[in-house]
């Protein structure tokens, strides 16, 4: 790899695919731009700022590391030794970044990067954060979390005490350590989505958390079989009518989010993130863990791509609004229930990770995405 970025790669990552939408060759014929060995352990989230200018990324080797996206550089490097860090996440104040302890205690931090000081710590939560993520309403100071004490949280950058909290109730019966627990927050910011007990998907309304879902839903055994523990939800972006639910054994179903109901199953020739199968001994978190909480699992920005980080250190896409599309098509079967078969992806990108891809994340503004095992990938592409 060059050590600088050429003119012609730094007019391919400026493009913004708002303008120039991803289609099917410009997804096919995305490459390694830029490739950084940075990390001695796994790298375990990436986020983006709100410019797209910037990603910042966790790693089991307790780094929290900044890079500009644009220059294709590394800018700035963090340590949490001692409480470990997983899950950051750009706030909307800029030189910013919140992100989950991993030891000691289940404190979110917020960190200015730039000085290398904490402007506050956020306690409440009483077990390891499974979920964190901004609130995607433009100047919104507010972060969402969950974690393993069962309980979604609401934060206000402002105040150290959360401003809501509500802990779902599992119709099953099942509790949070055996079935776990992940939330995302909906494209308008309006709405969360929870998956409590791997065994149900709830629908809060933002403004009114505590007053319980306006919707929920069982999930299907075939999602949840062989003991699989919920890793991760996502809406897909720009429109919001599907979600991800990504499980601990590599299951990525898309559910229908107003019905709640399953789509279809992505194929998991690509999704597991690491070698070894889930073990029945370990609990839901280890399970999670295991799985990176499905940080290896993302969307492209127009809601269009879903793309997966493999455990050969390749990158598998599927162009989900066609795939959706052609189920639709087809219908569901006789007894009301769609397609049981596993969606294979559309094509994958051959990367140069040095093992399991643990974590991806498209920019949200140019057209590049990044994905990590313990080296970091900038992926960019020429069409």
């Amino acid at each position: 790899m060059d050590p600088e970025l050429g003119t012609e790669t730094l007019a391919i990552l400026r493009k913004d695919p708002l303008k120039q939408a991803l289609t099917r060759m410009s997804v096919k014929d995305f490459q390694i731009s830029k490739l950084f060995a940075d990390n001695k352990a796994a790298i375990t989230s990436v986020d983006h700022d709100l410019s797209g200018a910037r990603c910042v990324t966790t790693s089991l080797d307790e780094s929290l590391r900044i890079y500009d996206c644009v220059r294709g550089t590394r800018e700035h490097v963090s340590y949490s030794k001692k409480y470990g860090c997983n899950l950051a996440q750009f706030t909307t104040h800029p030189g910013y970044i919140a992100y989950a302890s991993t030891k000691i205690n289940d404190t979110i931090r917020y960190l200015s990067y730039e000085t290398n000081q904490y402007l506050r710590y956020f306690v409440g939560h009483k077990g390891m954060v499974t979920s964190l993520q901004r609130s995607p309403i433009p100047g919104s100071g507010t972060i969402l979390s969950a974690a393993m004490d069962g309980a979604v949280n609401l934060w206000d950058l402002e105040q150290v005490n959360p401003v809501s909290v509500v802990k779902p109730i599992c119709g099953s019966g099942r509790s949070i350590a055996s079935g776990g627990i992940a939330a995302a927050y909906d494209p308008s910011g309006t709405a969360i989505a929870v998956a409590v007990g791997s065994t149900e998907i709830q629908l809060f309304d933002v403004r009114k958390l505590t007053s319980g879902p306006f919707i929920s839903s069982p999930l299907e055994s075939q999602i949840t079989s062989d003991g699989a523990v919920v890793a991760r939800v996502q809406f897909l972006p720009t429109v919001g009518d599907h979600m991800l639910l990504v499980m601990s054994d590599g299951t990525i179903a898309v559910l229908d989010a107003f019905t709640l109901k399953r789509q279809v199953i992505l194929s998991s020739a690509f999704t597991n993130p690491v070698s070894i199968e889930d073990n029945a001994d370990l609990d839901a978190l280890g399970k999670m863990q295991r799985a990176f909480l499905g940080q290896n699992v993302t969307a492209a920005p127009d809601g269009k791509t879903v793309i997966v980080g493999g455990e050969s250190g390749d990158v598998a896409f599927w162009h989900i609004q066609e795939v959706l599309s052609s189920v639709a098509h087809n219908g569901s079967s006789r007894n009301g229930t769609m397609p049981s078969a596993a969606v294979r992806p559309d094509g994958s990108w051959n990367g140069s990770h040095d093992g399991p891809v643990s974590a991806c994340a498209f920019n949200p503004h140019m057209m590049e995405c990044v994905s990590g095992s313990r080296s970091l990938a900038l992926w960019t592409t020429a069409t």
